[in-house]
């Protein structure tokens, strides 16, 4: 039986990366370990493990060509919860909520070094 998952992120910086994922997506660190470049964020029962990467092939390979999806119960409420914090993020890397035509309503977020989350849920999921 599966239980859970939790996304590995490779990054470039820890502390710039735990601070994004704190401060700005409301995420807690619930694993840090500074020597061997790895950390654990959770916000409810979303997990995202982060690990410093010195390649610079990888790095770009993720900023292009990694993405997750995080279910969210209301997409506007948490964007609303949020936008205080996602309003300082530079131009590029935030996608305000919006309907998309397979039937979800999303808003993305690129962190620091490009990867990028989707925040969504069913329209239909919609009360």
């Amino acid at each position: 039986m599966l239980i859970r998952s939790a996304t590995i992120v490779p990054i470039r910086e820890l502390g710039r990366t735990i601070d994004f994922y704190r401060d700005i997506l409301g995420f807690e660190a619930v694993d840090i370990s500074a020597e061997n470049g790895f950390a654990r964020v959770r916000r409810d029962g979303v997990e995202v493990m982060l690990t410093v990467c010195e390649d610079d092939d990888a790095l770009r390979a993720t900023a292009n060509n990694i993405a997750f999806y995080i279910w969210v119960e209301d997409v506007d409420a948490l964007f609303d919860a949020l936008s205080v914090n996602l309003e300082t993020l530079p131009e590029g890397r935030l996608r305000r909520p919006f309907n998309q035509s397979y039937g979800t309503r999303e808003f993305h977020v690129k962190d620091p070094d490009g990867c990028l989350l989707f925040f969504g849920m069913g329209i239909d999921d919609r009360a």
